[in-house]
């Protein structure tokens, strides 16, 4: 017995200095990124299956893959279907220059090359051919301008009507759409999942990119209204003798000073040779 006892103590003693153990904390699940969440939503979202899962993940992550088409709205056409709508809007070249992934940089650089070439190649030739006298660059330039931004802003005009549609289309909790034709319309309610579904995509991918069309469209916009008034201060400062008014060339009857003007410009040519307008009025027999 006294053995035992003293066994005991022994055994008590070694526990009582042996170091403490320290127990690992059992390893917990990471925490998925938003980019993950979004992933494995979109994939649920447009996989034809739950065995598609992986393949449309790896497919997404190497080549910014973007499916044809989605689930759900059977009774609804397939390509008017909203979703199918948005993904369809998104291959196009045109309305793609607006989209999250290009963002606000890439479509200011898309809007100044296109501002570039009409100005260049379309705006600026035919501003020439209009005024093609000495002294007129100013107003030249200035027209030009002007017509390279109304092109710029018509094509922000159609391209915010296309993404606001597809909003509209996402936001809706109906469906809209024709079996055959325009006689016979119809709407199909749409599911909690398609519902969820949509909304989710018009938040993440079509709100912004309205936003961004709104800004560069009140942008345009602004600038355009600018434009027309430097074109209308250029037009008020013409040469001495202008040969676009109609009143100065009643001048010309009465006003010895301008009749010198004139005829110091025509170079010995009647002075209405330098406008076609007038030219071909008067016949053009002694402009040759």
């Amino acid at each position: 017995m006294i053995t035992s006892i003293l066994c005991g103590f022994l055994l008590a003693f070694s526990a009582a200095f042996q170091p403490a153990r320290r127990i690992a904390p059992r390893p917990s699940a990471a925490s998925p990124s938003l980019s993950s969440l979004r992933d494995r939503l979109s994939s649920r979202l447009y996989s034809s299956g739950e065995e598609n899962y992986e393949r449309d993940l790896q497919l997404r992550t190497r080549s910014n893959f973007r499916p044809k088409t989605s689930f759900g709205a059977e009774a609804v056409p397939e390509e008017q279907r909203p979703t199918n709508e948005y993904l369809e809007l998104t291959r196009q070249p045109l309305f793609s220059w607006a989209d999250q992934e290009r963002g606000d940089k890439g479509l200011a650089v898309r809007l100044g090359a296109t501002y570039v070439a009409l100005f260049a190649l379309v705006c600026y030739p035919i501003a020439g051919a209009t005024f093609y006298m000495d002294g007129y660059f100013l107003q030249k330039l200035t027209s030009a301008n002007v017509g390279a931004l109304s092109v710029l802003l018509v094509l922000m005009v159609r391209l915010f009507s296309g993404w606001g549609y597809i909003g509209s289309r996402l936001q809706s909790k109906v469906i809209e759409f024709e079996e055959t034709g325009w006689y016979d319309g119809d709407i199909e309610m749409k599911t909690e999942d398609e519902k969820a579904r949509d909304l989710f995509l018009y938040r993440s991918d079509v709100k912004p990119v309205e936003d961004r069309l709104k800004l560069f469209s009140a942008a345009i916009a602004v600038t355009w209204l600018a434009s027309i008034l430097a074109f209308n201060v250029a037009l008020s400062n013409k040469p001495y003798f202008n040969e676009y008014d109609p009143e100065m060339l009643r001048k010309l009857s009465y006003d010895t000073d301008v009749a010198e003007v004139a005829a110091q410009q025509s170079g010995g040519i009647p002075t209405y040779c330098n406008s076609r307008y007038y030219r071909a009025v008067a016949g053009g027999n002694q402009c040759k």
